[in-house]
């Protein structure tokens, strides 16, 4: 298991500004971190050279710091998108999933061979879940030939619905995530568990993790101190509620040898510039005290 951080730990600035990938990347690797997940989310709002014409030799810059710092990419989050929305044009359609073609030759550009993303929902069926587990076997296995040529392989994210009941998505349980990956009978196909979705849902963590440990290849860490409001949600560990001597522990009972990797973008980006350092410093020394449990 291997300590790790989104870009995203430090990206919006109170005052409106974003910081360049390449100054996160920076600010992190001296704080002591030396291993990222860049978060397409983030690289596909409008400050982001990603959506441009100019996207190849942004990530190639990229790619050229983070060499010159020594620091690796791992896991990585692609570009994802509601696909199974009937309302989305055909035109909509092939834009976003030019997006996310274009994430999964972007990750490999920064030396990725994994790729987090989303299953989707068909809110439309009277059979949600019998739907959208056929649509979601018959995108990903589109999608796990076009990563083959990156030598990638995929990881689905736990989803989380809270906020929506009565309505529900596909892929928030367990059951739902393991059914759903054993249906391709390939091992580049694989599980992100995001441990405050989990929380939020009210899932046992440690059971959860026992299910998915044969298939699970990823993880999003972060705390929440709410299930609805996401200016409080994905906060560093320790800041919210969740047990994380019992996760932690379970990691290293099933053996699991991917990223602990932080994925709280609400953590530092209230603070002032001159507190980054020290804010960064604190994540770090709390990844390594996890890791420790």
């Amino acid at each position: 298991m291997r300590l790790a951080t989104s870009s995203n730990i430090v990206c919006e600035r109170p005052n409106g500004e974003v910081f360049t990938l390449e100054k996160t990347l920076q600010l992190a690797s001296k704080a002591g971190f030396d291993r990222f997940d860049i978060s397409f989310y983030d690289w596909s709002l409008p400050h982001s050279p990603f959506i441009t014409d100019k996207w190849e030799a942004w990530i190639h810059s990229v790619a050229n710091e983070a060499a010159r710092l020594g620091v690796q990419f791992g896991q990585c989050h692609a570009y994802t998108f509601n696909f199974l929305d009937h309302k989305l044009s055909d035109d909509a359609y092939k834009y976003h999933q030019e997006l996310v073609e274009r994430s999964l030759y972007c990750c490999h550009i920064l030396g990725s061979k994994l790729c987090v993303t989303h299953p989707d929902t068909d809110f439309t069926s009277s059979t949600l879940v019998k739907t959208s587990r056929e649509k979601n076997i018959g995108y990903f296995k589109n999608l796990l030939e076009i990563s083959s040529k990156y030598d990638m392989e995929l990881a689905v994210e736990n989803m989380v619905d809270f906020g929506i009941k009565p309505y529900r998505k596909f892929g928030v349980t367990t059951e739902e995530l393991v059914d759903f990956v054993e249906a391709f009978n390939d091992s580049r196909m694989g599980i992100c568990w995001d441990f405050e979705h989990a929380d939020i849902m009210q899932q046992d963590q440690v059971k959860s993790l026992l299910h998915i440990a044969p298939y699970l290849k990823a993880t999003h860490v972060s705390d929440t101190h709410s299930a609805t409001d996401h200016d409080l949600m994905h906060v560093m560990p320790l800041f919210g509620k969740i047990d994380w001597k019992a996760v932690v522990s379970t990691l290293k009972q099933i053996d699991y040898k991917g990223d602990f990797c932080f994925e709280a973008h609400n953590y530092a980006n209230r603070l002032p510039d001159e507190l980054i350092e020290t804010a960064l410093r604190l994540s770090f020394e709390i990844g390594q005290y996890l890791m420790k449990l």
